[in-house]
């Protein structure tokens, strides 16, 4: 051997040893680590198939799953990837899903998941079903649903319970809604062909409960919520919760024998890397911005209205190459800003005969139940400063409750405009018209605009209404009230403000929606369906002019029909009646705003409308 080929050979083994030593010392995967997101609020139930809340959502979203989800990593809107479930066929006329199902896993506390534990969910769904909640999605397009929705409404809870048992004992049998066909495949039938159905069962409504814990806390109790399952949690997904003290802060712990511990790993390599999330509640947003500068938070909330402290105004890449990194204002933090959302913001009026006046402390006649007042108000706000200082230029003005972008919106649909000389005309023919000047006098002469606390945009929004409104009331020709109205902004705890909100407490109140769902349906049934969430806690079938059973069955044959010219034409109508009675101020539609530490990986797809925070795929770096 001569004196080169020795040469190269001391050269191979030594490339070959180097490589071997830099695989070596490639970074170890992070694990055992802490998350702390900062936010405000406190969610409502952590039972998901009652809570109809955001923040308690996005919980469920990671301790509980359901047969589908949205992808990961995408701003992708339908839910296009099996999770429980691994299959689905649906049949040719649209009415039968058939679901084959994901075997090996295992609820939190053991119990197996097959099909007998879809059934029972859904079974539970339909049984617990509180009006104020998400059921309603799944029962009005499911067989036999209807009804039970309607024993609901009409707080009929004796027909409830026999709808149900009966609707429970079709299941039984293999002629329901909801029929077991072997371990690991479940039918799901509906009434109508109803294309957003799959959608619709992945929002968190859809989780899936154990069916052993529930069984061992008495069972579904028809009509009626599981005061251990509001609290506590048993689902399937990668966390469990392990505390929730409320206005402090919701911890949530890794569930080390989560079914997609190594399967997740192909798509992201360092999920699992947090061990325990710590979801602080913080009400300041100057000190969650300052804590996550600090590094004591890692995720924080930061309204729009403060976007200015953290964001430096560059308009947004294309999401798939956005680090994160060139939006923000400083080294040490990664901004996702000025993506589309289908989230819209309002201001939402009571409008029963009278108020149960959280502020005043008495039951008051209700000035909000004048369609008159109502649209002096929806002219006094002055919309463009409320998107330019308010919410920092991420929105623009509302146009009815189908966001713009959306199928189905009404692009020629009417916008108030801020017009103090209409808003006077409206204001006088309340006042000469209507008795205004008797129900404000009733009022002592005082008016609450409400918010959240915590919310800034929300409490400011109220502001510039109050603004508006004073500045009308100075108008030459404006028919004076009585006395000198009082115009007060208070804010609530989120769990005080929603229950005012579902029991005629507050008449003026602002908050927004988030979709459930990426359809019409999932907007003109909460705002506009006389049984939807917001409808009903705005009592908009009890208010003067509506014609509930007209707008209700155009809602209907919307969500039933297969032609989406006809599904637009109706869609039309209803966004056109809703707003011409002032129902609700449609202040703006929001773009997304996430703020992070430079040093987390993969909490970006919060800004996915169908998405909240999934901590699972998420990471620390150096």
């Amino acid at each position: 051997m001569n004196r080169n080929q020795i040469i190269a050979i001391v050269v191979i083994v030594v490339v070959i040893g180097g490589a071997g030593v830099f695989f070596f010392l490639q970074p170890t995967p992070p694990t055992g680590q802490t998350l702390v997101y900062e936010t405000y609020g406190n969610p409502d139930y952590m039972d998901p198939h009652n809570n109809y809340e955001t923040f308690g959502s996005m919980i469920h979203y990671n301790v509980y799953e359901t047969l589908y989800t949205y992808e990961w990593d995408t701003l992708r809107t339908d839910p296009v990837v099996p999770l429980l479930a691994e299959n689905l066929v649906i049949s040719s006329d649209g009415k039968t899903y058939t679901f084959t199902l994901r075997q090996g896993v295992t609820f939190h506390d053991g119990t197996p998941f097959n099909a007998s534990a879809v059934q029972y969910n859904f079974e539970r769904m339909l049984g617990t079903f509180d009006p104020g909640g998400p059921v309603w999605m799944v029962a009005e397009p499911i067989l036999g649903g209807q009804a039970i929705e309607n024993a609901v409404f009409d707080e009929n809870l004796t027909l409830h319970t026999s709808l149900w048992n009966q609707w429970v004992a079709d299941n039984a049998a293999g002629t329901g809604a909801v029929n077991v066909i072997s371990e690991f495949v479940v039918e799901v039938n509906l009434a109508y062909a109803y294309s957003p159905f799959l959608a619709a069962i992945t929002y968190e409504v859809g989780a899936m409960i154990s069916p052993t814990w529930v069984e061992s806390l008495g069972g579904i109790e028809v009509g009626s919520h599981d005061p251990t399952i509001d609290i506590e949690t048993m689902g399937t997904g990668p966390f469990t919760l392990t505390e929730w003290t409320v206005d402090e802060r919701v911890v949530l712990t890794k569930y080390d024998n989560y079914w997609r511990n190594t399967a997740s790993k192909t798509q992201f390599p360092y999920s699992g890397a947090i061990d325990e999330v710590v979801i602080k509640i913080n009400d300041e947003e100057n000190s969650r911005i300052l804590n996550v500068k600090a590094g004591t938070a890692d995720i924080v909330t930061v309204n729009p209205s403060s976007a200015s402290l953290v964001y430096n105004n560059v308009t947004p890449s294309a999401f798939a190459s956005n680090d994160g990194t060139a939006q923000s204002l400083e080294t040490n933090l990664k901004i996702w800003a000025m993506y589309p959302s289908f989230s819209i913001a309002d201001i939402h009026f009571t409008m029963s005969e009278t108020l149960n006046e959280t502020t005043l402390g008495r039951v008051v006649e209700n000035p909000y139940r004048l369609k008159n007042f109502r649209k002096t108000l929806s002219h006094a706000l002055d919309y463009q400063t409320v998107i330019d200082n308010v919410a920092q230029g991420f929105g623009t003005q509302g146009q009815g409750p189908v966001p713009i972008g959306m199928f189905g919106h009404n692009d020629s649909a009417y916008q108030y405009p801020y017009d103090l000389e209409m808003a006077k005309t409206f204001w006088n023919a309340a006042m000469n018209d209507d008795g205004l000047d008797a129900i404000l006098s009733n009022n002592s002469y005082r008016l609450v605009f409400y918010y959240n606390t915590g919310n800034e945009v929300r409490r400011k929004t109220q502001l510039l209404l109050k603004d508006g409104l004073t500045a009308m009331l100075a108008l030459p020709g404006v028919v004076a009230p009585g006395t000198a109205l009082t115009i007060d902004v208070v804010g609530l705890e989120w769990s005080t403000y929603l229950g005012a909100a579902r029991s005629e407490g507050v008449g003026c109140w602002m908050i927004g929606w988030a979709p459930d769902y990426a359809d019409p349906d999932n907007y003109v049934g909460p705002y506009v369906k006389s049984t939807g969430t917001y409808a009903y806690w705005a009592r908009l079938a009890e208010s003067a002019g509506w014609d509930e059973a007209e707008v209700d069955g155009w809602i209907t044959d919307a969500a039933q029909s297969t032609d989406d010219a006809e599904r637009i034409a109706l869609y039309e109508q209803v966004q056109d009646a809703i707003i011409e009675h002032a129902a609700y101020i449609w202040v703006y539609q929001s773009l997304t705003l996430t703020v992070t530490r430079s040093n987390v990986f993969n909490a970006q797809y919060n800004a996915n409308p169908m998405h909240s925070y999934y901590f699972f795929h998420m990471y620390k770096g150096e």
